[in-house]
């Protein structure tokens, strides 16, 4: 290739030809005279994905990435070759309502009691609309639920409870239009309260790190026993990541805390036919944890759930 626009930097000379690409895909050139190779511009690697990237737990220097899975990324430390995971699917940043319900028409105890109503006991939007005794349509209830469900997701991250010594965790699956999604659960043993739950596309040791990192949050891990129906994910988390946890096995059907939710779980998506919008399930869900505990904590007085939601609402 003759170029006179472009020169050898050593030599001057203009007899030039194509040389390949670099490692950061950067044209490389090479003169025919002195064979100097050269490149004109120098743009550095572009991020494969877009998380950021962790640091090393033991040294803290910068890590790269080691392998691509279907569901995470494994990274590894430059210096001490220190390996860590990153889940695909982390959890979205979801945005708080500005000033909550300005633009409502209604009163916000109305609101609140067809949000509780529509998910424990299970009536559909038209029945709602009905038994209100406002003039207020399906649609707008709809718009209510799915608001209060975004709220409640900052607001209710997790159920915190004090002194916490035995857990129980499973997963089930949900299928929607086809795709499966699966429901992952941590109950208190003591007082069968959901802790926090997630919501993911694959079943590996990726989310129980996810829902288990829910649950500690920023606080120091604390010894714990995790009681699982024997899934090897959850054994591979516990040897890898979390050793302070004790990790024990019951029976295939006998995790009763956690089996007794998704039945009214999937009870739930049963009568409401499913969903039109898969992107809400994991609001819905968070809804129904969010009023399932207030529920049992209340002994189902609704007037009193009603009050906590509200004061929660208006102090946050």
């Amino acid at each position: 290739m003759n170029n006179s626009t472009l020169s050898c930097p050593k030599c001057g000379s203009t007899s030039l030809y194509k040389n390949g690409h670099d490692k950061y895909g950067n044209q490389q050139f090479l003169c025919k005279l002195c064979h100097h190779s050269f490149k004109l511009s120098h743009s550095h690697k572009r991020k494969n994905f877009s998380f950021p990237y962790p640091k090393c737990p033991s040294c803290g220097k910068s890590m790269e990435i080691y392998k691509v899975r279907r569901s995470f990324v494994v990274f590894r430390c430059r210096t001490c070759r220190t390996k860590d995971r990153v889940p695909f699917n982390l959890p979205e940043p979801v945005t708080l309502i500005p000033e909550k319900f300005k633009y409502f028409r209604f009163p916000i105890y109305f609101i609140l009691k067809a949000f509780v109503l529509y998910m424990k006991h299970n009536m559909s939007y038209r029945s709602l609309a009905h038994s209100l005794n406002i003039k207020v349509s399906h649609v707008t209830i709809y718009k209510w639920v799915i608001k209060l469900c975004t709220l409640f997701s900052v607001l209710f991250p997790t159920f915190t409870i004090e002194n916490v010594f035995s857990v129980h965790a499973d997963e089930t699956v949900l299928v929607f239009k086809e795709q499966k999604y699966y429901v992952w659960l941590l109950v208190d043993h003591e007082t069968n309260l959901i802790l926090c739950w997630h919501v993911s596309k694959y079943r590996d040791m990726g989310q129980v790190k996810v829902l288990l990192e829910k649950f500690f949050g920023n606080s120091k891990p604390k010894n714990i026993e995790l009681i699982t129906d024997g899934l090897g994910a959850y054994e591979s988390a516990v040897k890898l990541l979390f050793r302070n946890i004790n990790h024990v096995v019951v029976p295939l059907g006998k995790n009763n805390q956690c089996e007794s939710k998704f039945s009214l779980l999937k009870d739930f998506f049963r009568l409401k036919r499913g969903l039109k919008n898969t992107k809400n399930l994991a609001k819905y869900i968070q809804g129904f944890c969010v009023v399932k505990n207030l529920w049992k904590t209340h002994n189902g007085n609704i007037n009193r759930i009603l009050s906590q939601l509200h004061s929660f609402i208006t102090t946050s």
